[in-house]
């Protein structure tokens, strides 16, 4: 597990981690608040290096400090799987 730094953002200090996982690593990230309180977010996904999982747990820390939509990963998820669509002939 890597955590490097954490980061004071409006009151709440975020810790991002990046978990080994195989050839990839896992996002997590620690967020403790201004009256003590401390929350771990659980795996956010997976990603090709340790700079790219910590940066986005940290972008999902502040979008969760400021009460909006987490944002997407910048790359597709390693789980993805591609679904074909059914076609319909027409008459």
């Amino acid at each position: 597990m890597e955590s490097d730094y954490e980061v004071l953002y409006k009151g709440c200090t975020l810790s991002p981690l990046a978990v080994e996982d195989g050839p990839f690593y896992t996002a997590m990230l620690i967020m403790r608040t201004a009256d003590g309180e401390m929350r771990a977010s659980g795996a956010l996904g997976q990603f090709a290096c340790a700079l790219s999982a910590r940066r986005y747990a940290l972008a999902y820390g502040m979008a969760d400090v400021d009460h909006r939509e987490p944002p997407l990963p910048d790359w597709p998820p390693v789980q993805a799987k591609a679904v074909k669509a059914a076609h319909r002939a027409r008459v």
